[in-house]
């Protein structure tokens, strides 16, 4: 996964459009296929934000302290959710009412705790301190809007990495 970092940003716009188009490539009355691409396509968009938090916390400084173990959680959480949902709705998503909302705000909190980890942790590499929200906001954004906001972030991390 860490030659995927070091990777040149148009070859991971294509592995994420790649992944975009699996999620919302459709086989009439083959629910099975269906869902199996839908997942391939989602563990596909999942591997970059996944990796990227992973591997820059070799390159985070020392006297910084991040909740490693909780972003593993939170990503593994979120996905297993978001696959579940898709199998039992054969890909047409679901509405949660009353009691059954209140995890679903969680598996919200964990989508998006494990967007903001890498690009926390990258802020806090190329500024060697610990960092607030103002300081990765516009970073999130970029993250949130992958396939686009890549062209801006891949650059950051291969200089992050080769620098170290």
């Amino acid at each position: 996964m860490e030659r995927l970092l070091k990777a040149s940003p148009w070859q991971i716009f294509i592995l994420l459009i790649i992944g975009l188009f699996l999620m919302n490539y459709s086989i009439e009355n083959d629910q099975l296929t269906t869902s199996i691409l839908s997942i391939l396509g989602l563990i596909i968009c999942f591997i970059y934000p996944f990796a990227v938090g992973c591997f820059l916390q070799d390159y985070l400084p020392k006297k910084i302290e991040s909740n490693y173990n909780f972003f593993l959680i939170n990503s593994f959480i979120w996905l297993m959710t978001y696959s579940t949902i898709l199998i039992v709705s054969d890909g047409k998503g679901m509405t949660f009412n009353g009691l059954s909302a209140i995890p679903m705000f969680y598996v919200f909190y964990a989508f998006m705790h494990f967007l903001t980890f890498p690009v926390k942790t990258l802020k806090s590499i190329e500024l060697n301190r610990k960092v607030g929200l103002g300081d990765y906001i516009g970073d999130f954004f970029l993250i949130l809007f992958l396939p686009i906001g890549i062209w801006f972030l891949q650059p950051r991390i291969r200089q992050v990495i080769d620098r170290k």
